[in-house]
């Protein structure tokens, strides 16, 4: 179906330089229009059939299979994480420079590389005249760094594919989970009264001190791949700023890192029966997740989930039994299937339905750090994943 060398050779050149020209934009979180420019440009040079710009500024471009067959999402983020001291480097951050083993610059790894792989999977398969059956999706999202809000919205306006491969580093490997991550905030309200006549309020410090102890034996959840979920009372707030007043509000933040079985309604649901339990005449409690305030650079503004949800597809199902069949007959090595042990946006798109896997050439010890890179040999076996995954996925029928 693919033959290996003549697609390097024809393209793969053509893919470093667009991966070097996009790690030399500054793309941070809310600041993604330079870049998410020059992708519309890139898809329009590759004849893509569609390129959509959402009100939130996420790319989708499509390119249209020859009819019948499922439809697959290659995903990527426009955003980066900040550079940091620019001293630390050895390569300065938005130098895009190519050496004999590597591209380097931040988002090299996070996802940059990797998204230059995803523009030009569909616009070889078309030129190679191995268009799949069903249509290709490369999308590209915004402010996944700070909320994953791109994601949200693509998912709350009605997107969605059967398949969905997200590009976060997984070394050529299948990943199939992540753990998420979610911020619950507690709110109490007494009564707010002089310290030297505490009898004339009530203190919500009295209802805190028995709520943390029950937080203590808080029924997590587990998993045979993460084992538990775990909660950390990390932060809290007064409304008073004065240690000689009862104040009339506390908020406590947890940090709560949840396994798959633990959504966002089973954890809220587990703290309001704590809540019930440990409550107090007088006082009122409120919990919620925490959302943050996000501006797009379309100039949207929104909330998005401060964390990510988990995630996780069995390997029984019909993506990963494909992509270990294929990947293993295609590379030279035998990816494993792998959790990652970081949060992703792909619990986004699983929880609409959207059957979703890992695979990218990244390797995540350059995410973030000083030496953000992206290996040329993971890279070139990464396209030829890329291809024949997409290839396979879409060709099953509908």
């Amino acid at each position: 179906m693919i033959n290996k060398n003549i697609i390097l050779e024809k393209y793969f050149e053509d893919i470093k330089l667009c991966a070097s020209d996009m790690i030399k934009i500054k793309s941070r979180s809310g600041f993604e229009k330079e870049l998410a420019d020059y992708v519309v440009e890139k898809m329009k040079k590759l004849n893509y059939d569609e390129i959509t710009v959402d009100p939130a500024g996420n790319i989708i471009g499509k390119v249209c299979g020859t009819g019948k067959g499922k439809s697959t999402m290659l995903n990527c983020h426009l955003d980066i994480v900040d550079e940091g001291e620019i001293n630390k480097w050895s390569h300065h951050p938005y130098s895009g420079d190519i050496t004999e083993e590597a591209i380097w610059g931040r988002g090299a790894s996070d996802t940059k590389g990797t998204f230059a792989i995803q523009l030009y999977t569909p616009y070889i398969l078309k030129k190679e005249n191995l268009l799949p059956k069903g249509d290709i999706y490369v999308v590209a999202v915004v402010h996944e760094e700070t909320s994953g809000f791109g994601s949200m919205y693509l998912i709350e306006n009605g997107f969605k594919t059967d398949f969905g491969i997200v590009g976060e580093a997984t070394e050529n490997d299948i990943a199939i989970s992540n753990r998420g991550r979610m911020v619950i905030e507690v709110e109490i309200t007494g009564k707010s009264c002089h310290a030297s006549i505490p009898h004339q309020g009530i203190n919500p410090f009295n209802f805190l001190g028995d709520f943390l102890n029950e937080v203590t034996k808080f029924p997590v959840g587990e998993d045979e791949i993460f084992g538990s979920s775990t909660v950390s009372p990390t932060f809290i707030s007064s409304s008073e700023k004065v240690n000689n007043t009862i104040p009339n509000t506390l908020i406590l933040q947890l940090d709560y890192r949840n396994v798959p079985c633990d959504d966002e309604k089973t954890v809220l649901e587990k703290f309001e029966k704590i809540v019930e339990k440990t409550k107090k005449d007088g006082i009122k409690v409120q919990v919620r997740t925490v959302k943050v305030p996000i501006k797009c650079y379309t100039g949207l503004e929104g909330l998005g989930y401060q964390g990510e949800p988990a995630f996780k597809q069995n390997t029984e199902d019909e993506i990963v039994k494909v992509a270990k069949d294929v990947l293993d007959k295609y590379l030279d090595k035998k990816p494993e299937i792998k959790p990652w042990s970081f949060a992703t946006d792909s619990g986004h798109f699983s929880q609409a339905g959207i059957q979703v896997i890992g695979f990218s050439p990244a390797e995540i010890r350059y995410c973030h750090t000083v030496e953000d890179q992206i290996n040329l040999d993971l890279m070139k076996e990464g396209l030829i994943g890329t291809l024949v995954l997409t290839k396979e996925l879409c060709d099953i029928e509908k």
